[in-house]
């Protein structure tokens, strides 16, 4: 069957089921038989629904206060003559206000300015990994290209397909969706030299790109949203395949409307191999819930919840959290960790799972959330059963709203304050599930961080390397803003340049004494 037709098998529009009976009906939602429609629905394909009639609404979490925020921060960030502001205000004061007032604006910039210069230290929240481990990093090579009015170069994958390595990036004018971005696919066979094979754009916003090698072919996912800065409205999962990585396929629509697929890893080889796809659905920056789905596929076509999930409740968690990075122990048992920046019962930040090898669609989390956000999590093991997360680091708490504030506001200060606070992208240890207790205290430990990484950063992907010397070594891509100090805001990032860069990645062990 074409692709087309494996998406109207799964997830048509207005059919009962993933699987089931092909049976129309009508899409007016108030017309009669529309409720006994919605319980005829699996518990994807409803909140499927309530995303697809949420579309038009650009308010997000306390109304129109988020946008506004947005839209202001952009205003004052994408300046940049802020020195010749001050002195002109400077000025102003001088000659129309008074000497004293000018001195105190002048006083107030300079301990603005020798604040800054402190680093803030690591907290306690956050130890370091045992000084047994660590990671090598080599030097960073740029593999995006620089187009006029696109400096926005983010949210990469990479994998090595036949004797070359394979990066997909978005290429945009800025962070935040706009329809001028671009997918753009490029190959290299020493990690310096890339050449661009394809770009794809359909007015949209696109990101989230997933590269990974499945029944001889290289594949591609993506997904796309409402061109709109203040809003994040998920519309369509696309699929493009490659036979030789140049050569795409034409981008088909797949999985559900508003879905994001956050990773995809493929696990044994052949006929034996099995897909892995965590991926959440809902109102994501919105009032309502999220869910994180956690399938498993022959095909990379036709996904299935993984068991003991069902197609009628397939969600491993339903609240606040997105963005689910997982990996497989030794022993096959399934460890993740997700953001939750929208935070639910369990506080916010960042959310811990497990699940047991003959039950890993079962997920367990923590009863608190760890305070700390480590977004756009992504997880590899080592040879030796070690489990590294590489992840953007913030050395604040994320749940810094009071706790007496409404829910709702809660999630829009700690947005707001977390987009002013400085970021970089570092690389961690995730402790055993034995020692997470109940509250995961200690169980994230920083091993290092990426030199040069600020400002908008901390978006990885993994794969092997090339000719290295065992399963311990990798190339790594990222992305990072490249004219911000490393103290500047979150938001001052996104809106500057940023490019990819990938490394040479290395796990080690100190030498037995």
């Amino acid at each position: 069957l074409e692709l087309a037709n494996h998406r109207r098998w799964l997830h048509p529009p207005f059919l009962i089921g993933p699987l089931g009976p092909l049976v129309m009906v009508k899409k007016d939602a108030s017309s009669k038989g529309a409720p006994d429609r919605k319980k005829s629905m699996t518990e994807a394909e409803r909140m499927e629904e309530e995303m697809r009639e949420l579309r038009s609404d650009g308010k997000l979490a306390g109304g129109n206060l988020l946008p506004w925020l947005h839209w202001l921060g952009m205003q004052i960030y994408s300046s940049a003559k802020y020195r010749e502001v001050f002195w002109g205000i400077f000025f102003f004061f001088l000659f129309f206000c008074s000497w004293t007032a000018a001195f105190v604006m002048l006083l107030a910039g300079l301990l603005a300015t020798l604040a800054s210069y402190k680093k803030p230290a690591r907290p306690e929240g956050i130890p370091l990994a045992p000084m047994g481990l660590d990671v090598l990093l080599g030097r960073p090579m740029q593999a995006s290209k620089d187009v006029p009015g696109l400096h926005s170069n983010n949210n990469v994958t990479i994998t090595r397909f036949g004797d070359k390595y394979v990066i997909a990036y978005r290429q945009s004018d800025v962070h935040f969706p706009s329809g001028k971005t671009q997918i753009v696919v490029a190959h290299s066979a020493d990690l310096v030299d890339w050449s661009v094979e394809w770009t794809y754009a359909n007015g949209c916003d696109l990101r989230e790109v997933l590269l990974f090698e499945m029944g001889g072919k290289l594949i591609l996912y993506f997904f796309s949203l409402k061109p709109a800065h203040g809003q994040f409205k998920p519309l369509h999962v696309f699929y493009t395949s490659s036979e030789d990585g140049s050569k795409w396929a034409d981008p088909q629509k797949i999985c559900y409307e508003g879905e994001v697929p956050w990773e995809i890893k493929v696990y044994g080889e052949g006929k034996d191999a099995i897909a892995y796809k965590s991926s959440y659905l809902g109102d994501h920056y919105g009032t309502k819930d999220v869910l994180v789905l956690f399938e498993q596929s022959r095909d990379a076509l036709i996904w299935e919840p993984v068991p003991p999930c069902t197609k009628e409740s397939s969600a491993v968690y339903r609240g606040g959290i997105s963005e689910v990075s997982f990996e497989f122990t030794k022993a096959g048992d399934m460890v993740a960790i997700g953001r939750n920046e929208d935070g639910d019962a369990t506080g916010f930040g960042s959310q811990l799972f497990y699940a047991r090898k003959g039950s890993l669609g079962a997920w367990t989390q923590l009863k608190v959330s760890l305070p700390f956000r480590f977004d756009s999590p992504r997880l590899a093991s080592t040879s030796d059963g070690e489990i590294l997360l590489f992840a953007r680091y913030a050395p604040n708490r994320y749940q810094l709203a009071p706790s007496w504030v409404d829910f709702t506001y809660q999630k829009v200060i700690n947005l707001a304050l977390c987009s002013l606070l400085p970021k970089s992208a570092a690389v961690y240890r995730l402790a055993p599930w034995a020692e997470w207790g109940e509250t995961g205290a200690g169980a994230i430990q920083l091993i290092r961080c990426f030199e040069g990484s600020a400002g908008d950063t901390g978006f990885f992907s993994v794969t092997s390397e090339r000719g290295g010397t065992g399963s311990d070594s990798w190339v790594v891509a990222n992305y990072t803003s490249t004219t911000c100090h490393s103290h500047a805001p979150w938001i001052y990032g996104q809106m500057m340049p940023s490019h990819v860069y990938v490394f040479r990645c290395r796990a080690v062990r100190a030498a037995a004494a």
